[in-house]
């Protein structure tokens, strides 16, 4: 396998997806790509996981959003999000695993939850690419509950991102200083893992791919988006898993 060991801004692009698809005159501002809703930003050393949120009521949401951090969460915002479903045909089912995975690099949903007839969740993790049954929500406090469950499914797997080329032909990452990253963070590029299910078809864990390269958080804009710095390897395209390197 050839690797490559810098940024050749020549190599032919990837399909185009929707974020590249528009308007833009290439001139645009980084951080108008990025989300405007302002987190506080985690402590040393704790990461946030984006998660979709799809079909809640306004006060649920409300709730889930006001405790999400407390779970090592991020609620990817309604408009931000709303505006990428509109524009991905994969999720005219947001419960399928076609819909993770095209959400996963931009706006970086590592969960799709999807919220059906007041108590049904279904959760999709596009870094695992599990996709588990529906669920019922029963105690009576939704919020938390949900919260719980999520936490129990995102377990699968560590905290992982797809990467994208934007149309000015760098590499960004769906993620900065909401999700707990800084400048000079390093992540590893995986090829796509395996997902490991139980007899009766249980997603029960997920082993990563052979690790083909080493990207770093080179800048970070607004509070959920970075671009990255190839520093060895491969380049990541949108089906590496970028998993951070301990320090």
């Amino acid at each position: 396998m050839t690797q490559a060991t810098g940024y050749d801004p020549e190599e032919p692009e990837w399909s185009t997806p929707f974020w590249e698809r528009g308007g833009s005159n290439g001139n645009e501002r980084p951080q108008e790509v990025a989300s405007s809703s302002v987190q506080a930003t985690p402590g040393a050393g704790q990461l946030r996981t984006n998660v979709a949120i799809v079909g809640a009521s306004d006060s649920l949401y409300r709730e889930l959003d006001n405790s999400a951090a407390e779970y090592g969460y991020r609620l990817i915002p309604r408009s931000e999000l709303s505006d990428a479903l509109a524009n991905t045909p994969a999720c005219d089912d947001t419960t399928s695993e076609a819909c993770a995975e095209a959400l996963a690099a931009y706006p970086g949903a590592r969960l799709v939850v999807t919220l059906e007839g007041g108590n049904s969740v279904t959760i999709t993790d596009a870094a695992s690419n599990a996709r588990w049954s529906a669920t019922e929500l029963t105690s009576g406090k939704q919020g938390e509950e949900l919260l719980e469950l999520v936490s129990q499914r995102a377990d699968i797997a560590p905290w992982a991102m797809k990467a994208f080329r934007a149309d000015d032909g760098r590499l960004y990452l769906s993620a900065g200083r909401a999700n707990g990253l800084k400048a000079g963070d390093e992540l590893a590029i995986h090829e796509p893992g395996t997902l490991v299910r139980a007899p009766n078809g249980q997603p029960i864990t997920w082993r990563a791919g052979e690790r083909v390269g080493t990207v770093r958080i080179g800048e970070l804009f607004g509070s959920d988006l970075s671009a990255l710095v190839p520093v060895a390897g491969q380049r990541p395209t949108p089906e590496h898993d970028l998993i951070l390197i301990d320090k």
